[in-house]
């Protein structure tokens, strides 16, 4: 089994190579990534796994929401470099993969610029939405095995 490490430092290698190969293609749909960089991660105890990315990474909690029946919760944290989000979700206890990473996301200059090549390329236009407390803009795609990847830019670059 691959550590957190492990996995996070995959992913960003092979977007690093998909970039380097694609570079010349007029046909890529996300051209840059910036920082912060962001994850998702599911987890069995957030107030441990809180802790762990706070020592380890410097974060501090930015947010936090739970369902009132406690059958879920997130607590959003960050640095200037990267933005984690925790999630325990006793709902995804039966599906085949309950733990790890959610999805993994990037800033990127202009989400709605991602959106349109991603309608052009599709047909479909991927939802944008704003997170005024967050102070960003995002976009979710999925890759063929259905992982979400998270793209977002600042408010400031609001059309």
């Amino acid at each position: 089994m691959m550590t957190l490490r492990q996995c996070f430092l995959a992913v960003l290698a092979g977007l690093a190579y998909q970039g380097a190969i694609a570079q010349d293609s007029t046909d890529v749909w996300v051209r840059e990534i910036g920082a912060p960089q962001y994850f998702a991660v599911l987890v069995e105890d957030v107030d441990k796994s809180v802790e762990w990315y706070r020592s380890v990474f410097g974060l501090h909690k930015l947010s936090g929401s739970k369902a009132d029946d406690g059958s879920w919760q997130i607590e959003n944290l960050k640095n200037d470099r990267l933005f984690v989000e925790i999630i325990r979700d006793d709902r995804a206890v039966d599906v085949e993969r309950p733990r790890g990473f959610r999805k993994v996301g990037f800033e990127v200059r202009d989400v709605e610029a991602v959106a349109d090549r991603v309608a052009r390329a599709t047909g479909e236009r991927p939802r944008v939405l704003d997170y005024d407390q967050h102070g960003v803009r995002i976009l979710q795609i999925r890759d063929p095995d259905g992982n979400i990847i998270q793209l977002s830019s600042p408010l400031e670059q609001k059309k």
